[in-house]
């Protein structure tokens, strides 16, 4: 008796495990395949329902999905049971062929989708699933250890939340343009007739094994979620979730999103938008980087000669918006390499390029935390002035210093304490307030 027992339990352990989704909604999330699986559960409805009715069947649907790969199977019939478990027989068997053997569970029954959703749960599995995704034999998802504590320029490969990955940081087709874009800076600072002669190049942030450093990162925030000036949020994303702060790197983005520009770029933080209709050919995308590296630098000073001094947002370029240099997406270099103005910096000794000159400055110091230091110039001095009458007059209209500046922006700005004056990250006087 007791062996004929064991013999019934066994049998049933068996029943149970062979058809451990029989019956049994899915109760997970559906990640990459939901509109797959709609899909086809609409297609076959849409086709068949009113025989299945007709007939007097009923027609289920039962489904496994890991993340981006699915199995699924659809049967009709009279009797319940016998369908249910073919259909999950069959579902597992293709699971097993195709999607290494993931649990099936009912889908849906006739035209009712019958799968649990919780939003919460679904959200955050998503976002498992995508990183998971994500990972990829070579990509970084850190900035790794700097083999120098001398000033770097570091890029990363960014996406939005539900951007497609098209791997930008592993193919290398980003790599190819920024090392072209060192060659083309070497040739036209070497060739700059107003310099000093010896060829510069930016100094670009590389890894121990001497490629390029870029960092895949993923915003947690979908493109349509994006501010319509999207480094508004990319920036602070950068800066406080991922510590992206180091004020002697500046942090560069291939962003593969839209923007309203091509680019935008300022002391600290810059994009290029690989998604924008203008940026067409990789010439293109060579020559807006080199524009939006010019801004992360400082440039265009108002006190550079031919350069416009406003209002905003006609600032930072040339008068003469046809001449083609980097200010306005050219490769040859403007006044605003040298022009040999002894209180107006000038490209040719930040300490962003290399060979530094015997007389760098640095954009951060200058343009983040006003200390111009010799750089006296009265459109340097002019604006910080008046920053000073905004500050004591109207403490809390600190909404209108973006606008006062005799350079590119620091995007080091922190805006929600703006209207309180000119704050930035990891500062925490009132910079404007300080100054003498």
């Amino acid at each position: 008796m007791n062996k004929i027992l064991g013999i019934i339990i066994f049998g049933l352990l068996l029943s149970g495990n062979a058809y451990a989704g029989v019956n049994e909604p899915g109760r997970t999330f559906i990640a990459g395949c939901d509109k797959n699986l709609k899909f086809h559960h609409k297609k076959i409805i849409k086709e068949h329902l009113k025989e299945f009715k007709k007939k007097n069947q009923t027609f289920v649907l039962y489904a496994s999905c890991d993340l981006s790969k699915y199995s699924w199977a659809a049967n009709k019939g009279k009797n319940l049971e016998k369908l249910h478990k073919k259909t999950y027989k069959q579902c597992m068997k293709f699971s097993k062929k195709n999607n290494n053997g993931t649990e099936c569970y009912l889908y849906a029954v006739n035209e009712e989708i019958v799968w649990k959703y919780d939003r919460g749960k679904t959200k955050r599995a998503k976002l498992k699933a995508q990183k998971e995704m994500d990972k990829k034999p070579g990509r970084f998802f850190e900035d790794q250890p700097d083999v120098t504590d001398d000033y770097q320029i570091h890029f990363n490969y960014l996406l939005a939340q539900d951007s497609e990955d098209r791997e930008w940081d592993l193919n290398g087709k980003m790599e190819k343009i920024l090392l072209k874009i060192n060659k083309v800076m070497a040739k036209a600072t070497a060739e700059h007739k107003k310099g000093d002669g010896v060829a510069r190049k930016y100094k670009f942030d590389y890894r121990a094994d001497g490629k390029l450093d870029i960092t895949f990162i993923r915003l947690d925030q979908r493109f349509h979620e994006l501010h319509k000036w999207a480094n508004n949020d990319i920036i602070p994303f950068l800066n406080k979730k991922k510590r992206m702060n180091n004020p002697k790197k500046i942090y560069f983005n291939y962003a593969d999103i839209d923007s309203v520009d091509a680019d935008e770029a300022g002391v600290g933080y810059g994009t290029l938008f690989l998604r924008n209709k203008s940026l067409n050919t990789n010439e293109r995308k060579l020559l807006l980087t080199l524009h939006g590296l010019m801004h992360t630098q400082g440039g265009g000073y108002d006190c550079v000669p031919g350069m416009s001094s406003g209002p905003w947002p006609n600032d930072l370029h040339y008068v003469d918006q046809d001449k083609r240099v980097q200010l306005n997406s050219g490769r040859k270099l403007g006044s605003t390499y040298a022009h040999n103005l002894e209180n107006c910096p000038q490209l040719q000794d930040s300490v962003y390029l290399t060979p530094t000159s015997s007389e760098p400055y640095d954009p951060y110091e200058v343009n983040c935390l006003l200390k111009i230091g010799k750089y006296n110039h009265p459109e340097f001095v002019n604006v910080i002035e008046q920053m000073k009458k905004i500050v004591v007059a109207f403490p809390t209209k600190g909404d209108v210093h973006w606008k006062l500046r005799f350079g590119s922006s620091c995007r080091y700005r922190d805006w929600s304490r703006g209207s309180g004056g000119f704050y930035i990250w990891g500062v925490e006087e009132e910079i404007i307030s300080t100054l003498k």
